[in-house]
Formats: structure tokens, C-alpha cells, sequence
């Protein structure tokens, strides 16, 4: 049997499922709560209880008796209640009312005092009163045999019950069964949370993946950073983009300039598993980091299914001629279709327009064509390509690239998913993973990483 590794538990992903599923734990308590009310409406009987306290005095017991005459007067009531409580009333009474005795009997001294209250618990209020009444006429047969000097006072006579006396025990039972309900709930969260195979942490690539962990981008608050939620809300050129985002970017373009400089990988490919991973912001942020270290970036869209990189360059105007799939398909040229980006200073390659026979397109000679000549121009080629769990366009791109890189987003996708796609990837041109949107509470894992790049 595996052990359990709780290193790889990260608090925030833990608290984040229990945030989500409030409403679930909410709904587990109020269905423990009305469980405990349906079985108590259902299954436990509505009680009455009917009670009357009397008072145990020495006989010529008076206001002004020595403290040892009252000490003896209390002795004398604690012993009376068993008496009270005996079998042996319960015979007479049974006697007198000519039936069994389904009620129960308490019998209870009120602290160090002479008063004791006796009370008859049953399922009908008349069937406590009479119990009590019976309990009433008969007590005196025998405990004036019992005691003697003794006077029993009436202080408040039998009364008939006119409502339920286990409300409360009820509703106090079913507001615990509420709170457990909710805490069992919140304990399955945490588990599931916690056994769900995915990438949590930093670490976790290397321990589970197929490739080595190439960079962490951390997860940027939009409303607590007011960054506006508009496509060009995370990239690098916004002045509200805080300092981590940053420094995650210009540590992975160090890292690819050393790579092209060492290895000669100048044409990449950025893919994921996985829709809405950030395979886009992903690549135009590496595109702008690489374009501030003047270096000449070209961005090429081969996501013909569901462009995306235009939406991050809305200053450029995208007519059909500059449209990638044109030139795939013969009907524009080479400079038409590489346009330039002024504020970023990446060039770009893309298109507006959806096409579904996209591995057919990729598959043509104009695109390798296109790949090849952009290599020469620039120094590096960044190509944005589908999921590889939705087509198998990547594969197909990273046959006419120098690398890839693998971008995987923080308890998104499964372990094993990521791995049955990354073993069918060349390891010789698979440069690494992109960790994105790491959340929440910076832990161990995350530090570690960093004191290596």
C-alpha cells in the first residue's frame, strides 16, 4: 500500500475547495438538522410532564431551630426520595388507577434544602397528572410507616401538563446533528481535495510529471490589483501587474535565452492538456519578456480552431489578407502576414477567423514553409497551438519546432491525463513545465524552486 505524502497537501488549494463548497457544507447541515427533527417528529413520542413539590420538616421544626435540626431535616429528604422512588409505590399506584404505569417517576431534591419536587413523565398529559395524583394519595401509606416526627407540606400541587416537555431536548439534539453534518461534509471536501490527482505545488512536477518543472507563474488577484478584466489585463506592459507576475516571466526569458544560446532552440512550441490552462497569456507574456531583453519575438497563432492571440493585440488591424490561414492557403504573402506590435514590440502571426480542418492546414507545406523562415528571421519563434487533449495539432506543430514547453495550471487537470499526453512528446524537444497560477499561501515547495533558478 502507497503512503499517503501530506507534503503535498497546499493549504490554499485545501481552503479554496472549502470556499467553493460552502454551499455544500451549509446544505449538509441544514439536511443533518431536519434529519433530527424528521426522526424525532416520526419515531420519538411528544412526553408531558406534570410535577409537584412538597417539603420535609422535623415535626416541631420551626424558623428559629438549630442548624443541627436542619442538618437532620435534609438528611431525612435525601433519604426520601428513594423512598418516593421505590417499587413498592409503584405497586399502590398501579393498584389505584387499575392499570399499568407507563409514566416515568423523578424524583429530585432542590440542592441542600428540605423541598423535594416529584415529577411523572409520560406520552399523555392526562396519564402524568393521574400518575402523579395517584403518587399524591398514596405516598403517605408508606412513609408515615417509615418516619416518624416527620410533617410533609404540599408546597405546589399535581397541575395537568398543557405542553410538551422535550421541545427543546429536540431541537438542541438536531442543532448538533446540524453542526456534525456540516463538519463531516467539510472533512470530505478536505479529503477529496487532498487525494485529487493533480499538480498542487512546484515539487509535485518533478515527483509526478514526465518533464522537468521549467517555471511557476503566480496567480495575480484582479480585484485586489484593480487590473481591469479585459484581455490585456495580465500582460507585462499593464503598470498594475505586481512584481511576482513579473519576475516569474523574466525568469523563464533568462532561462530560453540560455537555452537558445547553449542549444540552438530558437522555434517553440507552447501547448497544455487542457482548455482555459493560460497557454496564451502564457506565451505573449514570455514573447514581451523576451522583446525587453531585445530580442526579435514572433508570436505564431496556430490555434486555427479558437484563435485567441489576436484579442491580445487589439491595436493591430487584422484584415483577411493578414490572416495566417490565408497564406497557409496561397491567397497572401510572407509580409502581409507578419505584422508588428509597436507597444510590445513582438511581431505577431495570427488570425481572427475559425477553421475546424486545422491539422489538414498545419499539415500543408506553406506552414512549414512559414515556420522555417520565421526561424531565420527572428531569434525566437513562440507558437501558440491547441490543447493536446481537444486535437492533435501539437504534435504536429513540435514536429517543425526546435522545443516545447508544457504549460499546466495549479489542481486542474489530472496527473494522469498530463502524463498520457507528454510520453507521446519527443523528450528530446520537450524543454519543460510551465506551472501557472500558483494561488495562495507561498509554501516550502515554491521557495525551494526559486533558490535554484
Amino acid at each position: 500500500m502507497k503512503a499517503i505524502d501530506f507534503k503535498r497537501a497546499n493549504a490554499f488549494t485545501l481552503v479554496m475547495d472549502v470556499v467553493y463548497n460552502l454551499w455544500v457544507i451549509i446544505l449538509a447541515g441544514v439536511i443533518g438538522f431536519c434529519a433530527c427533527q424528521i426522526y424525532y417528529l416520526a419515531f420519538k413520542k411528544q412526553t408531558y410532564t406534570s410535577t409537584m413539590t412538597i417539603a420535609v420538616n422535623l415535626s416541631g421544626y420551626t424558623t428559629n431551630a438549630t442548624s443541627t435540626s436542619l442538618t437532620r431535616t435534609i438528611e431525612i429528604s435525601e433519604t426520601y426520595q428513594s423512598v418516593l422512588s421505590s417499587n413498592t409505590l409503584k405497586a399502590m399506584v398501579e393498584e389505584d388507577m387499575k392499570q399499568p404505569m407507563t409514566g416515568t417517576v423523578s424524583v429530585r431534591q432542590k440542592g441542600k434544602t428540605n423541598l423535594i419536587d416529584i415529577s411523572v413523565t409520560d406520552f399523555s398529559s392526562q396519564k402524568a397528572y393521574d400518575t402523579l395524583k395517584s403518587i399524591y394519595k398514596n405516598y403517605p401509606r408508606i412513609t408515615d410507616n417509615s418516619f416518624n416526627n416527620i410533617i410533609i407540606s404540599v408546597i405546589s400541587s399535581p397541575f395537568l401538563p398543557t405542553s410538551v416537555s422535550n421541545p427543546s431536548a429536540s431541537l438542541a439534539y438536531s442543532l448538533v446533528f446540524g453542526v456534525v453534518g456540516a463538519l463531516i461534509c467539510t472533512l470530505l471536501i478536505l479529503l477529496i481535495s487532498f487525494m485529487r490527482d493533480t499538480v498542487k505545488n512546484p515539487s509535485d512536477v518533478d515527483d509526478m510529471l514526465e518533464c522537468p518543472l521549467f517555471g511557476v507563474v503566480y496567480h495575480v488577484n484582479k480585484k485586489k490589483s484593480k487590473i481591469a478584466l479585459e484581455n490585456d489585463g495580465l500582460l507585462l506592459t499593464n503598470p498594475l501587474i505586481d512584481y511576482t507576475f513579473r519576475n516569474s516571466f523574466s525568469e523563464i526569458a533568462i532561462k530560453l535565452e540560455s537555452i537558445q544560446r547553449t542549444k540552438g532552440v530558437k522555434s517553440i512550441v507552447v501547448t497544455s492538456v487542457a482548455e482555459n490552462e493560460g497557454k496564451t497569456t502564457i506565451i505573449v507574456n514570455i514573447a514581451i519578456s523576451l522583446a525587453s531583453m531585445d530580442k526579435k519575438v514572433v508570436i505564431v497563432d496556430s490555434d486555427l480552431k479558437l484563435p485567441a492571440v489576436y484579442k491580445f493585440f487589439g491595436q493591430i488591424d487584422i484584415k483577411p489578407e493578414n490572416d495566417i490561414y490565408s497564406y497557409i492557403s496561397g491567397k497572401t504573402d510572407y509580409e502581409s502576414v507578419v505584422m508588428h506590435d509597436k507597444i510590445t514590440g513582438v511581431s505577431v502571426v495570427c488570425g481572427k477567423s475559425k477553421h475546424y480542418n486545422s491539422a489538414k492546414a498545419l499539415g500543408k507545406e506553406n506552414y512549414r514553409d512559414l515556420l522555417k523562415r520565421l526561424r531565420d528571421d527572428f531569434d525566437f519563434v513562440l507558437v501558440d497551438s491547441p490543447p493536446g487533449g481537444v486535437a492533435v495539432d501539437a504534435e504536429t506543430v513540435c514536429e517543425y519546432c526546435d522545443g516545447m514547453l508544457f504549460v499546466v495550471r495549479q489542481d486542474f487537470v489530472g496527473v494522469e491525463a498530463i502524463n498520457d499526453y507528454i510520453i507521446n512528446i519527443d523528450k528530446e524537444k520537450m524543454i519543460g513545465c510551465v506551472l501557472n497560477d500558483i494561488s495562495g499561501f507561498k509554501n516550502r515547495n515554491i521557495d525551494e524552486f526559486e533558490a535554484q533558478i
